[in-house]
């Protein structure tokens, strides 16, 4: 759990802050998404699929998971209240400040490469579709649950949020003034905290997938228009 929780965080201080131009910030990004997909593979032994491909076993039999429709339907409604929250605070002061600081995100966005229209909607795609449910894969189905066996469910449902923030903290760290950074990171841990729940609450990463799919939408939409506003 040392490892899965530190990596991250260490690959994204490396591809934006120490190396943020170039083949090497290029490469430690792609390292982390490679290290998200491969290292929960050397534990499938002790963890099973149980939350990805089916349910996972209840300790007391006697209760039900809730219906695969439930399931879909709060992971929808769960991303569309979390993404109107953004659109509301796009409207307020905040969205002022991350207008006034775009600069910075349109500097790290061509550091890494993706600074044209095309390359910006692939990796968009990538993020709002794969790299969503690779992150479900690996905060809560891997690192929340394995952490509630090691310490309990309150305290790894902490654990991963703050781990989970860290990384995203560093983002934010370099493109906001610290206490807009520090602001929207809480946000974030937040967002970790609502789809842990879920994945405790349902048995299934799908929920938290679509949630999770939604607000990154969201968040690639408001991306594209600091970039290049008016389209």
């Amino acid at each position: 759990m040392a490892a899965a929780l530190g990596v991250p965080l260490f690959c994204a201080l490396v591809y934006v802050v120490w190396l943020p131009h170039g083949n090497a910030g290029r490469s430690a990004w792609f390292a982390t998404k490679a290290w998200v997909l491969i290292y929960p593979l050397f534990f499938f032994g002790l963890i099973g699929l149980g939350g990805l491909v089916r349910r996972e076993k209840r300790e007391n039999c006697s209760e039900r998971w809730p219906s695969w429709r439930a399931v879909i339907l709060t992971g929808f409604l769960s991303g569309l209240g979390i993404a109107m929250v953004g659109w509301l605070m796009v409207l307020t002061p905040v969205g002022d400040i991350v207008k006034a600081n775009s600069d910075n995100l349109v500097e790290k966005v061509r550091g890494l490469g993706f600074a044209t229209k095309g390359r910006f909607l692939m990796v968009a795609a990538f993020i709002t579709l794969l790299h969503s449910a690779m992150e479900e894969y690996y905060w809560r189905w891997f690192v929340y649950g394995h952490l509630r066996k090691m310490v309990g469910y309150w305290p790894g449902h902490l654990l991963c949020a703050v781990a989970f923030t860290g990384h995203h903290l560093v983002l934010m760290s370099v493109l906001f003034p610290l206490p807009l950074a520090l602001f929207l990171s809480f946000l974030v841990g937040l967002g970790g905290l609502i789809w842990s729940f879920m994945y405790q609450r349902q048995g299934t990463v799908v929920g938290c997938w679509i949630s999770h799919l939604i607000v990154d939408a969201f968040l690639m939409i408001v991306g594209y228009n600091l970039i290049w506003p008016g389209g």
